[in-house]
């Protein structure tokens, strides 16, 4: 017996050895998944306008990347580029000449702060977009793209007294030179040949010289028709130059209101097919997006809205996001301030900014993910030629279900997929000796082995995501260990019981705390209801329900039994048509719902018996920016650089029949229309199984 004994504790100890060892690399893919490294996680575009930034603004700005869970930026102080006013955002006139003194000293503060928080700097190596612009004695200078003595001459102006100031940072925390995509027009001639020769070849190998790299959009996504350079040679050639290429996609404009979630296909704009065939083609590790870039409607967008728009991104292969954008916006432009005319804004006056950690987390686990391991061509892409110049997906089937990427890591395959609803994918992996299971980037959790039927190596996987969902599927070795939770795993169909929250919702209302005037009184709601239900039509007062931009916060209560530990306990708030929200329990902080299936475990809060719940629901900031169309300036809720338009918009330029003015790139108007916000629910209760 004790013989026996003694052979199945060995046995059992060979068997875990075993597992441990196949398995290590499916535990180091799983640590830097449940805690991205800071070299997996995205970066932003720090936009000062015309050098507005202050020291006090600076710091916050940095340390509220950080809290969010950016690993870098890109610091761009633009000037004279798209900041007419007539049709964009009126940009604040200069109070600080670019490349003086004074303003050297602020970006030095700026990589210095960067270094004391753990933020990578990178910055524009130049004063605008589109061009290679600097200033000397005041004047704007543009440098030749076809002379590589000028473009010597413009690095050194605009980097050498940089590099001289912060010689201790070089390569740590300032890394890399950056070039916008180069939109000009070439005036002297040549060709973009020339362009690639001349100009980024030696933009890299001078930055290289300098303990520096170098990222770009390389030629850019745009073609300006006939005036336009023609492409003479390979895109791919142009990005080969990068130590990382960059592309970039945007959401489409709509009214951002109701996206259609599930079809990021036809409601995204993206340019990345290049920049990932390059990356692929030159050992690139890293495939950078400017991300989420529009100009339409300002503040309308939110995480929910933007999330599968940059699932696609993830999909065709994109693994870091460089947000645009955080713009530097001092305390004297009030909220929501001094404003770029383009980006999803995401900085300290946007109304959900503080929420939006949860989204943020969400794209470095993605990424995290797909840095990891290498790429699997699984013939994902059309063949179509390498001069490839403009925008497009160019995928097999752009209506399917589910789009998916493919990487490697050892014995580990692992894919993401994007997509929504019940279905099957097939997945080119084997299925011999190894689990399936699900990995959710949003909730962080492992779920349970997956179903599946194997045939001819490759594996068909029953999913059921909600809307605009996502998933990684993990082929793992059996017997790799990663902490199971007892949380949503794969949205198995479980017996749940659902108890509908009855009672009264005592609602109270504030505005982002920057902004000092009334918010609306609190109330108390029988029936949850649509804000832009309530009130009168143009009637637009700080207190006008109809019209509030900012955080509800809801409390009710509701009688619930304590959890067993075989049973899970969330609360599902429906369908936030814009917005997102943090649920308490009992005081207890249960996280962040910011997109579907819009539901927040609660099992760890609650007790038996009366239970007080708290919802703290904040919608986008577009509707006090309509109200405050309706009311004179000096009574507006809002202080902001974008153009208030007291009436209508109309067709009224004969030369642009398809061009409605006031422009909605240049703010808000009154005849916009409003985007349905609040709680609606139902709010419920579902207590099922683990």
């Amino acid at each position: 017996m004790r013989r026996m004994i003694e052979s199945i504790v060995l046995l059992l100890a060979a068997s875990t050895a075993l597992a441990d060892g196949a398995g290590s690399a499916c535990r180091s893919l799983w640590d830097d998944f449940s805690d991205p490294p800071d070299a997996a996680k995205p970066w932003c575009y720090y936009l000062w306008l015309n050098g507005h930034a202050d020291r006090e603004t600076i710091t916050a700005d940095l340390e509220a990347m950080r809290r969010l869970g950016f690993g870098g930026i890109n610091m761009l102080d633009t000037r004279g580029y798209w900041d007419s006013g007539d049709e964009f955002v009126v940009v604040p006139k200069a109070e600080l000449g670019w490349g003086t003194a004074a303003w050297y000293d602020l970006v030095e503060f700026c990589i210095r702060e960067c270094a004391r928080l753990g933020l990578e700097f990178t910055m524009n190596a130049a004063a605008s977009g589109g061009t290679m612009q600097s200033f000397i004695d005041g004047m704007p200078h543009e440098a030749d793209v076809l002379d590589r003595n000028d473009i010597i001459a413009h690095l050194e102006r605009v980097l050498g007294p940089l590099l001289k100031r912060v010689p201790d940072l070089v390569g740590t925390t300032f890394t890399h030179i950056y070039s916008v995509s180069y939109e000009g027009n070439v005036k002297t001639g040549g060709s973009w040949k020339t362009i690639k020769d001349s100009f980024y070849a030696t933009m890299r190998a001078w930055a290289h010289a300098h303990g520096l790299k170098v990222y770009s959009e390389s030629g850019g996504p745009w073609g300006w028709g006939s005036g336009s350079t023609p492409l003479d040679c390979s895109q791919l050639d142009l990005l080969a130059h990068n130590d990382f290429p960059q592309g970039e996609f945007w959401p489409l404009y709509g009214n951002f209101s109701n996206p259609d979630a599930g079809h990021a296909n036809r409601n995204g704009r993206f340019f990345q097919r290049g920049i990932v065939l390059s990356a692929r083609r030159e050992g690139r590790k890293i495939v950078s997006m400017e991300a989420f870039t529009h100009m339409s409607c300002h503040y309308s967008v939110d995480p929910s809205f933007l999330k599968p728009i940059g699932d696609i991104a993830f999909a065709d292969g994109a693994n870091r996001f460089v947000w645009h954008t955080f713009t530097c916006s001092p305390k004297k432009f009030g909220v929501p301030g001094s404003e770029y005319f383009a980006g999803s804004h995401i900085n300290r006056n946007v109304t959900w900014h503080r929420d939006v950690d949860a989204f943020v987390r969400y794209l470095g686990r993605c990424q995290a993910m797909l840095q990891r391991g290498e790429p699997v061509d699984d013939g994902e892409f059309v063949s179509v030629a390498t001069n490839y110049y403009g925008w497009g997906r160019f995928r097999k089937d752009p209506d399917a279900q589910f789009t998916t990427t493919h990487r490697r890591e050892g014995d580990v395959d692992f894919f993401f997929v994007a997509g929504e609803g019940k279905g099957d994918v097939t997945l080119n992996a084997a299925l011999g000796g190894r689990t399936v299971e699900t990995w959710d980037a949003v909730t962080g959790r492992a779920g349970r082995p997956v179903a599946v039927a194997c045939d001819n190596g490759q594996t068909r996987v029953a999913l059921d995501l909600p809307t605009g969902g996502s998933c990684f599927v993990v082929f793992m070795p059996v017997g790799s260990r990663v902490p199971r939770d007892r949380g949503r795993a794969g949205r198995a169909s479980l017996p749940m019981k659902t108890i509908p929250l009855t009672k009264a919702w005592h609602v109270s209302f504030a505005y982002h705390p920057g902004i000092k005037a009334a918010p609306p009184a609190p109330v108390v709601m029988d029936a949850l209801r649509d804000w832009t239900t309530c009130g009168e039509h143009g009637r637009a007062e700080s207190t006008s329900l109809r019209y509030f931009s900012g955080t509800a916060t809801y409390r009710t209560t509701i009688q619930l039994p304590q959890p067993s530990n075989s049973q899970t306990i969330k609360l599902v708030l429906g369908t936030l048509l814009s917005g997102l929200a943090r649920v308490f329990v009992n005081g207890v902080d249960c996280g962040v719902v910011w997109c579907a299936p819009w539901e927040a475990d609660i099992s760890a809060a609650v007790r038996a018996g009366e239970n007080a719940i708290e919802v703290r629901y904040t919608n986008n900031g577009h509707n006090r920016l309509v109200g405050d169309c309706f009311l004179k300036p000096e009574t507006r809720v809002t202080r902001s650089t974008l153009s208030y338009a007291t009436k209508p918009r109309e067709r009224s330029d004969p030369k642009r029949p398809g061009l409605l003015l006031p422009t909605v790139y240049s703010g808000p108007s009154l005849s916009d229309p409003l985007q349905p916000s609040g709680l609606i629910g139902p709010v419920q209760a579902q207590i099922g199984g683990r």
